[in-house]
């Protein structure tokens, strides 16, 4: 790995973190305050952490500068994946495991695809 992947994939994992925190928060929220069942509050905290991960990593990993329509677009069909596979993996593990097991599994799913996605694609020089 070059060390310009490193400190990208460093920034990503940091950026990752806070991102997946407001997944986290807000999965529970929505489950426990609006009584969303699990895997549709997964849906609705994902987007959000999505929003985030796109902004934060756009101007501090990435450093893009673009300003077209270009990046969101393709970011959007990135997410959309990551978001079945990390849906889908969820509703799967929620049979098979119980606690966050489900939760942490989709989302390392989520987090390989919208990397490489990011960095081969979306923010790609």
């Amino acid at each position: 790995m070059t060390k310009k992947i490193k400190k990208q994939f460093l920034s990503y994992s940091i950026i990752g973190i806070i991102s997946l925190s407001i997944d986290f928060i807000f999965y529970n929220v929505f489950y426990y305050f609006f009584a969303l069942n699990l895997s549709l509050a997964k849906v609705f905290s994902f987007i959000l952490g999505s929003i985030n991960s796109f902004i934060l990593n756009k101007k501090i990993t990435f450093k893009s500068q673009k300003k077209s329509l270009t990046e969101p677009f393709l970011f959007f069909l990135i997410y959309s994946f990551s978001l079945i596979v990390n849906y889908f993996s969820h509703k799967l593990m929620i049979d098979i495991f119980t606690g966050y097991i489900p939760f942490i599994i989709a989302t390392t799913l989520s987090v390989i695809i919208n990397f490489i996605g990011q960095k081969t694609i979306v923010f790609k020089k």
